[in-house]
């Protein structure tokens, strides 16, 4: 966890509530977080926007982002992987896959003295033209009566990537950020969700 405490003026603090409050949304059916866990996912969301935003400043030659160092095991949700952040945060297994649904990964090789042999180049998994795409078909989170917009949504592998399936649209779906932790902590599936007929055929077919 990170926590810490702040001092904004009135018309400071002012703008950060009203950010958040429109970013916090009523919960749907399910959602049984706290109103603190919400409004925190709230400020998670506004920090995302400005990262990905196209008005965000270039540092040391890139965008802001966050950097989260796996390794094949982590990914493969095996026991003994790294997962943790540049700044050497450890990050729950269950993030790591839930990240690696929609990001750029690097392929680092190391040999036995930790040289770097290959660094491979990066590799968007899911294009910005397949998201739209996606978008225009699911409109916003497509777990049963979440109407979380798009554009607070992540595009999550219905069959997971690191289990070998494809990145095309009929593997893909929107979620929001509570139902994306949810399908990756177990706590819902595949059936719980409201897919398109070709995502659920597609669905059908990868897990006989």
């Amino acid at each position: 966890m990170i926590a810490g405490e702040f001092e904004l003026s009135g018309v400071e603090g002012e703008g950060l509530l009203t950010a958040v409050d429109a970013l916090t949304p009523p919960p749907s059916r399910d959602d049984v977080q706290a109103s603190t866990q919400r409004r925190a996912d709230a400020l998670a969301d506004l920090a995302r926007t400005f990262l990905e935003g196209s008005e965000s400043p270039i540092v040391g030659g890139e965008r802001p982002h966050i950097t989260v160092h796996v390794d094949l095991a982590a990914l493969q949700d095996r026991p003994g992987g790294l997962h943790e952040s540049e700044t050497g945060f450890v990050i729950d297994p269950f993030a790591v896959s839930q990240l690696s649904c929609d990001a750029t990964v690097s392929r680092v090789v190391f040999g036995l003295n930790s040289e770097v042999l290959d660094y491979g180049r990066k590799t968007r998994i899911v294009p910005r033209g397949l998201r739209r795409a996606v978008i225009a078909r699911d409109r916003h989170c497509v777990a049963p009566g979440c109407n979380r917009s798009a554009k607070w949504c992540d595009v999550h592998h219905i069959i997971w990537w690191i289990d070998g399936s494809e990145t095309v649209i009929d593997n893909l779906c929107l979620l929001c950020r509570y139902h994306h932790t949810q399908i990756h902590l177990g706590r819902i599936g595949l059936e719980d969700l409201d897919l398109p007929p070709s995502a659920t055929q597609h669905a059908l077919l990868a897990c006989p």
